[in-house]
């Protein structure tokens, strides 16, 4: 702070001290009685200050040569010869006089012990000023807290020369020219204001909060407020609307101020009805720092519609500006303010097809803070989407697959790609008609684009693009192919169990007798649908294009990912296609996909939600095709897994016994499923090896006529498939007990 303003005197620490005492510590005269000529010289000489001694280099002394001494010595004699005889006795009291002289020179005076003494002084304050200097330098560098920095050094130089800092450094002299300022603002002269604008201007343009601490914020806010509304002088509105900005630059506190003083609306009137662009674009640049801090209150006085309504007549840095302000004012909107965005949303969603990458970022950010705000609110997201906003934003997601020949206008970041998955999802969480108009739109064609990203560059299945992807972004992708589809019924072990798995912080809700919620079954039943599936009913070809898109994409994104969440999530995408999709053609779906062979390792797995989940897509399967999967999922050990997994059940405290018996009556009917039921081809058909010989029965088993046994299409006993779906029913309880 002490630099800049000696710099054009002197360089470096020592010569900052030296032009200090120069300037602030004139030299004192010395008196001396020396009568004669040469005295008098002496005298004028010794008059000189400390700072003109140092200043000036020391004059050269003659070099000592014998032969110009005696020359000397003989003309003097010579010069004494040819002198008159009276002329003698003045010459010898003149070289009295001087002699006295020279002898009073070896002698100092009290004059002279005084200028030494205070240069002494002089000397020591300075080494001292030195030092803390050099001290305050090395704790900056080592990062130790600062004790007052170079101001405090010099301080105590100028306190021991008797000069202050007021007239040194402008800071401590700047509440003095505060208030000049300050009373040329209030003056009737508009050029003194204007003066005094300009002053204002350059004053905080290099003021800083520290440096402006005199400066009294409630004073100068209304009085810069009143000068921004006269509005037949453009060069006062624009110098108070830029010394606004430097206002809020040296003291971020100073916006609450503007806020409370109206000066918003100010600034949007200048934005709404642009005479002067130079103002406007000041005045944008205002809303800009306003909106960082009180966004609500530059939406309340219409900010929005001020900063977009002209966007496209200012330059493209100024059009990224407005922008980024909408954005701002879009951060943490509560939904009793959404009438406050309505009319901006048309120009918002005519931004979504902008060329310039960082404008068209800034609106993406927009529109995803907007449908955060209003995730719960069906009426408000459907008001952002009326526009042809979920139109644009897939085309923007398709960027995502092949950058340079989507349709999309430009590419934009990973962390944009991100947002907008993430504001999808939440658009069809929140409301059913705009999950039906993805649906619609394909949305399901653009997942499997960027599931199967550069399938044709990689070597493998052509998968491993997708799977390369940052985790958090496949999640999204995975998030958003989970919420086009209708949740799961909430008495399936989905819904129950395998939410609390992927949420542990959230505690479990049991009923009042100590057991887990009952397993609904996996069709609509005697339930009313919802809207959602009822749209899916209506139309039976969305969950088909669907399904015949994204679920072997599914399968393998779980083989090959790591993360767990988004193996969570592409098993429950797949648990939700077999849950919807119809009956009549689920056969012909699943028929090319080895779905008992991938659900057996995971029934076993250590992952306690992909059990779950696996859990309920065999039972799922047994419902809707028991003939087909009954024998594949013996033959890969679904039933044996199921089994295993209902043995290792504690009993509840409440069941007690009757819970172990269920246990080891589901283990048992596996055991003897197995033995009854022979093995059939992969297909699922007819079998294609001879069945094995049952047992005989035991001497408490009834005779067969007394007991006759049903039979299913297959010749198979029909005991075998109700066994198989208790297992499979009692597997799924242990596994959401011990998920509790």
């Amino acid at each position: 702070g002490i630099h800049w303003l000696v710099r054009p005197q002197a360089k470096g620490k020592a010569g900052l001290l030296r032009a200090a005492r120069a300037q602030w510590m004139p030299p004192k005269r010395q008196e001396d009685s020396g009568g004669s000529s040469g005295s008098g010289r002496a005298t004028r000489s010794s008059k000189r200050s400390v700072s003109e001694r140092e200043a000036q280099p020391a004059p050269k002394r003659p070099r000592s040569d014998k032969g110009k001494s005696k020359q000397r010595s003989m003309d003097t004699t010579s010069e004494r010869a040819d002198e008159p005889a009276g002329d003698a006795p003045r010459r010898g009291n003149e070289a009295a006089a001087s002699s006295s002289g020279g002898g009073s020179s070896h002698e100092p005076s009290a004059a002279q012990q005084r200028a030494e003494a205070r240069q002494a002084a002089l000397e020591a304050a300075e080494r001292e000023a030195l030092e803390m200097l050099d001290e305050s330098s090395a704790r900056a560098r080592a990062g130790a807290p600062s004790w007052g920095g170079p101001s405090h050094a010099l301080q105590g130089l100028l306190r021991k020369l008797g000069a202050g800092l007021d007239d040194l450094l402008p800071s401590a002299s700047s509440h003095g020219r505060l208030k000049t300022i300050l009373a040329g603002l209030k003056g009737p002269d508009e050029s003194m204001q204007l003066a005094s604008l300009t002053e204002l201007c350059e004053v905080l343009s290099i003021g800083t909060e520290e440096s402006m601490s005199s400066l009294s914020v409630d004073v100068f806010t209304p009085l810069l407020i009143s000068l921004l509304r006269q509005e037949h002088n453009p060069d006062m509105m624009l110098l108070a609307s830029r010394a606004l900005c430097h206002l809020m630059d040296a003291i971020p506190s100073s916006s609450a101020a503007i806020v409370h003083f109206d000066g918003v609306p100010l600034f949007c009137e200048r934005l709404l009805s642009i005479e002067y662009i130079d103002l406007a674009e000041q005045a944008l640049h205002a809303l800009e720092k306003l909106s960082q801090e009180h966004p609500l209150a530059v939406l309340r006085a219409g900010g929005m519609l001020a900063v977009l309504q002209y966007v496209d007549f200012f330059a493209m840095g100024v059009q990224r500006r407005a922008v980024a302000t909408a954005a701002n004012m879009c951060r943490g909107l509560p939904v009793e303010c959404a009438h406050l965005v309505a009319d901006s949303v048309p120009l918002l969603s005519n931004l979504l097809s902008h060329h310039d990458q960082k404008l068209l970022e800034n609106v993406c950010l927009a529109f995803a803070r907007l449908a955060e705000a209003f995730s719960y609110s069906a009426p408000q997201l459907e008001m952002l989407a009326a526009q042809g906003l979920l139109p644009n934003v897939l085309r923007l997601v398709g960027g995502m697959a092949s950058p340079g020949q989507s349709d999309a206008p430009v590419a934009v970041s990973d962390a944009t790609y991100t947002m907008l998955l993430r504001m999808l999802a939440t658009l069809c969480h929140g409301s059913a008609s705009l999950c039906k108009q993805l649906l619609q739109l394909d949305a399901s064609s653009t997942l499997h684009d960027v599931l199967s990203a550069d399938a044709t560059a990689s070597q493998g299945s052509g998968f491993a693009a997708a799977i390369s992807r940052p985790h958090d972004q496949l999640y999204q992708v995975l998030a958003l192919a989970h919420e086009l589809l209708p949740p799961l019924p909430k008495g399936s072990p989905f819904s129950a169990g395998a939410a609390r798995l992927l949420a542990p912080k959230r505690r479990s809700k049991r009923n009042p007798e100590g057991e887990a919620a009952p397993v609904a079954d996996s069709s609509a039943g005697e339930r009313t649908p919802t809207e959602r599936e009822q749209a899916l009913l209506d139309q039976p070809e969305l969950v088909e294009l669907y399904a015949s898109r994204l679920f072997a994409l599914f399968m393998h994104v779980h083989s090959g990912a790591v993360n767990a969440s988004v193996r969570s999530k592409s098993l429950s995408c797949m648990a939700k296609v077999l849950h919807f999709y119809p009956a009549a053609g689920l056969r012909d779906m699943v028929r090319s996909h080895a779905i008992a062979a991938f659900l057996a390792p995971l029934i076993t797995s250590q992952e306690h939600a992909s059990a779950l989940l696996a859990l309920h897509m065999a039972e799922i399967l047994m419902t809707k095709l028991p003939a087909v999967y009954t024998d594949k999922f013996l033959r890969e050990g679904v039933f044996d897994a199921a089994g295993r997994l209902a043995a290792q059940a504690p009993p509840p405290a409440a069941a007690g016994t009757a819970a172990a018996t269920a246990a080891a009556a589901a283990t048992a009917s596996a055991s003897a499923t197995a033995a009854a039921v022979p093995f059939s081809s992969a297909s699922g058909g007819a079998s294609s090896t001879p069945s094995r010989p049952t047992p005989p029965p035991s001497a408490a088993a009834p005779p067969p006529s007394q007991a006759p046994r049903r039979t299913s299409r297959h010749g198979r006993p029909a005991d075998a498939d109700d066994a198989a779906a208790s297992s499979l029913s009692s597997a799924t309880s242990a596994a959401s007990s011990l998920s509790s």
